[in-house]
């Protein structure tokens, strides 16, 4: 008899398992991974850190690998819409039943170890990969690298997408204490590509006494964007005329350069076809990274949640260029708001503020309290009890011509997400 028979009956359980929803400690989770048999979870496995990036870099990943038809399974978080977006094979997200089988015998052999819902995820992914009989497994890290859950794994290769101020009670509060928690995913003798320019002095200095090969953008590779197509050109290979990317964002760009690295060290076969390359990479999208809801009016949701992210979805919509401008905002407890809402203050014609629908989110009130103490009460606010009614009420007050920006954190976009999928279904079933 199952203890639930139900994902979520599981889930909400498993948050109540361990004291803390996030524990910097290898040890628990180790224990148990070992109590599980697993010999391995694929033949590859390629890591994916950073601040911004990880989610789009495992998507052009996961892409070119299943255009080449490897056998891929991607782990990723948090999700958007579904639990089991988290573990996909194949590019399928992983069924209900595989994961209650998975749920059941991860704590029947955990015994009295308490494990985070993270590390519950984490070990249910290895070992869903370890009975598909995979080609490659993409990893994406949760929160650092050198002490999360997926780096009881050594990887073939790692990527470190972007270093920014993110997770400070974690992982310090400057440049280089970030660095040197995301450079734990590095191995000593193999390859780290970091997919920006200039990387921290600290992640230069532990590449070099870790004997990792580090391939840094525009220094060991380079991306030439034009008009309609873009190239990549590395000491090994060079690709050209790719068709640009359906992402928005030249960043986008080096996340898919640093994929194509990554899977050119360890499967250079993989990169033989590049028509199959240049396919796979032009359709490549990914839920909530300025995904267009709607258009005329536009409704871009984005999942920015930092400093660096909210910065650079600003300089797009500057880009784009509209007349007016309202936003949907919602942020978790632990954030800067200052930060996350500076690179818009100039921009934006109302804000609608929402109390996110987790004991993580930060209260409305008290995000408007801490954008006015800053703004002096100039940016036109209001409150919601939760951001599905500030969502409703911007998309009523909305004109044609405007933008309806929704952003903040993955909760944020999650809910005005499911928002407008049931408001869909009512009017399809009228």
């Amino acid at each position: 008899m199952r203890k639930f028979n139900t994902v979520d009956e599981w889930l909400d359980w498993q948050q109540t398992v361990h004291p803390l929803n996030i524990d910097f400690k290898l040890e628990r989770i180790l224990s148990v991974y070992k109590k599980l048999n697993i010999s391995k979870i694929a033949n590859k496995i390629i890591t994916v850190a950073g601040t911004n990036g990880k989610g789009s870099t495992v998507s052009f990943l996961e892409s070119v690998l299943n255009e080449k038809k490897y056998h891929v399974g991607t782990f990723t978080s948090p999700h958007i819409l579904r639990y089991n977006e988290r573990i996909k094979i194949n590019g399928i997200e992983i069924d209900d039943e595989s994961l209650l089988e998975t749920f059941e015998l991860i704590d029947e052999v955990r015994g009295d170890t308490t494990l985070t819902y993270f590390e519950f995820a984490t070990l249910s992914a290895f070992y869903l990969f370890s009975k598909s009989n995979l080609d490659v497994a993409v990893l994406e890290v949760g929160l650092g690298g050198r002490l999360d859950a997926t780096n009881i794994v050594d990887s073939d290769i790692s990527i470190i997408t972007s270093i920014g101020i993110d997770h400070t009670e974690f992982l310090g509060n400057t440049i280089d204490s970030i660095a040197l928690e995301k450079a734990g995913v590095m191995r000593p003798f193999k390859t780290c590509i970091y997919a920006q320019e200039k990387p921290p002095a600290a992640l230069l200095k532990y590449a070099k006494n870790k004997s990792v090969n580090l391939l840094i953008h525009n220094n060991d590779y380079r991306v030439n964007l034009g008009s309609s197509n873009w190239s990549l050109k590395s000491k090994n290979n060079s690709i050209n005329q790719i068709p640009n990317l359906k992402m928005i964002g030249d960043y986008q760009y080096n996340y898919a350069a640093a994929s194509l690295l990554a899977l050119d060290a360890i499967l250079p076969e993989c990169l033989e076809d590049h028509d199959i390359i240049k396919k796979a990479l032009s359709e490549t999208e990914i839920s909530g990274r300025f995904q267009y809801l709607s258009k005329s009016p536009d409704i871009i949701l984005d999942v920015a949640h930092n400093e660096d992210a909210a910065r650079s979805l600003s300089d797009n919509i500057k880009k784009i260029g509209y007349d007016q401008i309202i936003v949907v905002l919602g942020v978790l407890a632990d954030k800067d708001v200052y930060s996350i809402v500076e690179p818009f203050s100039s921009l934006v014609d109302h804000w609608y503020i929402g109390t996110i629908n987790s004991e993580r989110g930060m209260n409305s009130d008290e995000i408007k309290f801490r954008i006015n103490s800053i703004y002096k009460n100039k940016l036109s606010i209001g409150t919601y009890a939760s951001v599905t009614s500030a969502f409703n009420a911007a998309k009523y007050d909305q004109m044609k011509d405007s933008l309806l920006l929704v952003y903040g954190s993955f909760y944020t976009v999650s809910e005005a997400l499911k928002a407008h999928l049931l408001e869909h279904k009512k009017g399809n079933a009228i």
